[in-house]
């Protein structure tokens, strides 16, 4: 056993020896070089975390923690050799863990699409109206129905 711990102290002491001064860390998708205090690639807009330190801090965290469903967003719409039964497999897991992106992400994809800019306004117009419109259904009968229902009089 001892011998394995010295195997793996030379190779740890090697390690440090090659490491240069003045390296940078590289972007695992793109290599490019980027800043050691950065966090994500600003080239390829990767969603893996350069900085080692990015996973655990709250708000720089989201985009590492949830890039895992832009990735199957991705494979959904744009990616040709995948089987059909794959797609259907990642918006399964999308509805089921991610809805928000499922219900925002495919009208923008939809919108986005639309060549023509005045029908894009309107089109945008009309789902903002059809979004505020179910915000105050939802605020209608979740919030005060339940607040005048017999079960909260005194």
């Amino acid at each position: 056993m001892s011998e394995e711990s010295e195997n793996n102290l030379s190779a740890q002491q090697l390690d440090d020896d090659y490491v240069a001064d003045d390296a940078v860390p590289l972007c695992p998708n793109c290599l490019t070089p980027i800043h050691p205090l950065q966090y994500y690639c600003h080239v390829c807009d990767s969603n893996e975390a350069i900085n080692p330190l990015a996973s655990y801090m709250p708000f720089v965290r989201i985009r590492f923690v949830y890039g895992f469903f832009g990735k199957l967003w991705r494979i959904i719409w744009y990616d040709d050799e995948f089987p059909m039964a794959l797609k259907f497999a990642c918006l399964l897991v999308i509805t089921l863990f991610a809805p928000i992106l499922l219900i925002v992400g495919l009208p923008l994809l939809l919108i986005g699409k639309i060549p023509e800019p005045k029908l894009r306004a309107i089109t945008t117009a009309a789902l903002y109206l059809i979004a505020f419109l179910l915000l105050a259904i939802f605020i209608y009968f979740y919030v005060f129905r339940t607040a005048l229902s017999p079960a909260f009089l005194p």
